[in-house]
């Protein structure tokens, strides 16, 4: 999957700046777009467990 993704980067004529791969990136994408920074920024530190 990923792998296909950077083949399609590499052999592309004009490369997109990103590339959507793996469950869940399309939602990611949209919060990002939805929400504030600092609230998208929480999101993931919550998702992933990172602490300050």
């Amino acid at each position: 999957m990923i792998a296909d993704a950077i083949g399609k980067a590499v052999t592309a004529r004009r490369p997109k700046t990103r590339y959507t791969v793996g469950f869940g990136a399309r939602p990611l994408i949209f919060l990002k777009w939805l929400l504030p920074d600092r609230a998208f920024d929480a999101l993931i530190k919550r998702a992933t467990g990172v602490r300050d």
